[in-house]
């Protein structure tokens, strides 16, 4: 190399390893997860619209929720370009899938009854990475509880949650149980481990004291994400980033669902809240940027959302990582 030649970035690496530094490599690593609503089954050219917005936000990895089946997955692909590769549940719920452009390590596919786990290879920072999507159980929606006056006891809220024992307690707890799952936590020094996914629930970070007047007056320990932060001690990315809960709801549900169903002549408020979360746990991540996504142009609540660019009644849930 030409003296004239040298960039910043190497004078920097050789004036701080000329201070003693010891220079270590980072890449940014862009998680993406995407509820479909079954596939765009409900816009107009639905497949290529998720397509789009996938491609703009240009993630290095995105977790799909409600994927219809193998066919819509393969014209998802075929409409994201030859970069792209995946690998899907073979259930028909949680219908998830995870699409990325780096490489999926051989063997490394793992499924519980709601959610999937890959290993991926990110060549450019020579890290292998570990990633779960899950969709949790929808019956029995928290909010819907919280928000009806019959309910007056914590416990008929945590009922909904358990579901007779099929509820999204049990789905997560099936998660940390799982022995693929544990020893993706035991080797998270070394290889990050992120749970990303559509849970249903909120998060027990946002219904505090402070945000009690937003949601019927209760404060409540969703489990879902509580046992998910304590027991793998697994960081919710979007609340490091933004850890002020009025300031910044982070709202995921819904960009469509503003009323009640048309049986109530759309008069009735739907309670809006974060259920699509991206977890991590390692310190070789740190993230820098964490927002939702519902695309650029306006979207129309239903029953007026056929038209939408934006293809799912969910919003999106983007965040950037510095991966050493």
């Amino acid at each position: 190399m030409k003296s004239s030649q040298l960039t910043f970035s190497t004078f920097l690496i050789l004036f701080l390893g000329g201070l003693g530094y010891n220079y270590v490599k980072c890449v940014n690593l862009t998680i993406m997860t995407f509820n479909t609503w079954v596939s765009g089954n409900n816009v107009e050219n639905g497949i290529i619209k998720i397509a789009s917005h996938i491609k703009r936000i240009n993630p290095d990895v995105v977790a799909l929720q409600e994927v219809r089946d193998r066919e819509c997955l393969s014209h998802l692909l075929a409409a994201m370009g030859e970069k792209w590769t995946a690998a899907a549940s073979t259930f028909s719920y949680p219908d998830t899938a995870i699409l990325t452009k780096h490489k999926i390590m051989n063997q490394s596919f793992h499924q519980i009854s709601h959610g999937m786990g890959i290993r991926i290879r990110i060549e450019n920072a020579n890290r292998t990475i570990h990633i779960w999507n899950l969709h949790l159980d929808y019956q029995s929606y928290g909010p819907y509880a919280a928000f009806n006056k019959m309910v007056t006891k914590i416990t008929q809220i945590m009922a909904g949650e358990m579901a007779d024992g099929k509820g999204r307690f049990q789905n997560m707890r099936e998660l940390l149980v799982d022995d693929y799952f544990q020893a993706a936590v035991q080797n998270s020094p070394t290889e990050p481990l992120i749970v990303c996914g559509d849970f249903n629930s909120p998060s027990h970070l946002d219904w505090i004291n402070e945000t009690s007047f937003l949601h019927g007056n209760w404060k409540f320990q969703w489990p879902a994400t509580k046992i998910l932060q304590n027991e793998a001690e697994m960081k919710d990315s979007y609340r490091e980033v933004h850890p002020q809960v009025l300031h910044n709801p982070g709202i995921t549900w819904s960009t469509v669902e503003k009323m009640s169903s048309s049986g109530w002549s759309w008069t009735i408020p739907e309670p809006q809240d974060r259920i699509d979360y991206i977890f991590y746990r390692s310190s070789l991540l740190s993230p820098i940027e964490s927002y939702t996504y519902q695309g650029h142009a306006t979207v129309y609540p239903k029953p007026f959302h056929w038209k939408n660019d934006y293809p799912s009644d969910h919003f999106a849930v983007i965040t950037t990582f510095l991966l050493k």
